[in-house]
């Protein structure tokens, strides 16, 4: 293991951080609901669906994500690879 964990170090679950989590998902919400009500141009009929693109955007994301997973596995290297002594 590269480092050791101090206990003492460990960040309590109702920090700073759970505040900027609190205002992320606000964000979300405020930029989903006028996307209910407000009527889009779009050149194509599937776009004009009640938040097409937050949905577009949560499906991207988990398509990034599953990609990502599927590039580490093809690039992943054993444990020992830079230790070995064949040259």
């Amino acid at each position: 293991m590269l480092f050791q964990r101090n206990p003492r170090q460990i960040r309590r679950p109702g920090g700073p951080r759970r505040y900027w989590a609190l205002a992320l998902y606000i964000g979300c919400a405020l930029t989903l609901v006028p996307s209910l009500f407000i009527h889009p141009h779009a050149k194509f009929s599937f776009a004009e669906i009640p938040a097409f693109h937050a949905m577009l955007a949560f499906v991207t994301g988990c398509v990034l994500v599953l990609v990502a997973q599927l590039v580490r596995w093809v690039l992943m290297r054993p444990d020992d690879y830079y230790d070995s002594e064949e040259n």
